[in-house]
């Protein structure tokens, strides 16, 4: 199932988008649900991160090297 979704974008980043979609070769739709994609996995990373943070760090991992001494 598709749904559609309108957004208003101000001219100046309407016509990034366009430039955009005539340098990819690439429509607006496949750009923008593109981009969605992208915010929402680094989204979800960030909650990741903000939620794993305090466990690592009670373990004493403070930087990759903590976790690789660890892990290896």
């Amino acid at each position: 199932m598709q749904n559609l979704l309108t957004v208003r974008l101000p001219d100046i980043e309407a016509q990034s988008l366009d430039n955009l979609c005539a340098a990819t070769g690439r429509s607006r739709s496949e750009i923008v649900r593109d981009a969605l994609r992208a915010y929402r996995l680094r989204e979800t990373l960030r909650q990741s991160q903000a939620a794993l943070a305090p466990l690592a760090r009670a373990s004493g991992w403070l930087t990759e090297d903590d976790i690789l001494r660890d892990v290896s």
